[in-house]
């Protein structure tokens, strides 16, 4: 499975490729949290897209599924969707809940990096 992804790669989704970059790359992880039929989930993806390609190489986009994923959510305290989670190290450095500005997302980004 590893295989199958890169650290150099910007974009990912699902658990394996969760866990995977948890272990293996020392960039800054932005985990956004959707659920099923969640018209903001949608509203945020061409946001959270474009500042991870502004910032290529120097972080990680992956997306999970609250409905499938629901143990991950619990972990990070995630109760509603759409919700950004900024990971370095391991840890948790930041969070935002809902639909907010794009200045938002970038101000936490950049400040972490």
């Amino acid at each position: 499975m590893p295989d199958t992804f890169s650290v150099e790669q910007t974009f990912f989704a699902g658990k394996a490729a969760f866990d995977w970059l948890i272990h293996e790359s020392d960039r800054l992880i932005i985990v956004k949290f959707v659920a099923p039929y969640c018209p903001s989930c949608k509203t945020l993806q061409p946001v959270l897209h474009q500042i991870a390609n502004d910032n290529t190489g120097k972080l990680h986009l992956v997306e999970l599924d609250m409905a499938e994923e629901p143990e991950l959510a619990i972990n990070f305290e995630v109760r509603s969707a759409p919700t950004v989670v900024l990971l370095k190290q391991q840890q948790k450095i930041g969070q935002i809940v809902g639909l907010k500005p794009k200045k938002e997302y970038t101000g936490m980004i950049q400040s972490a990096l």
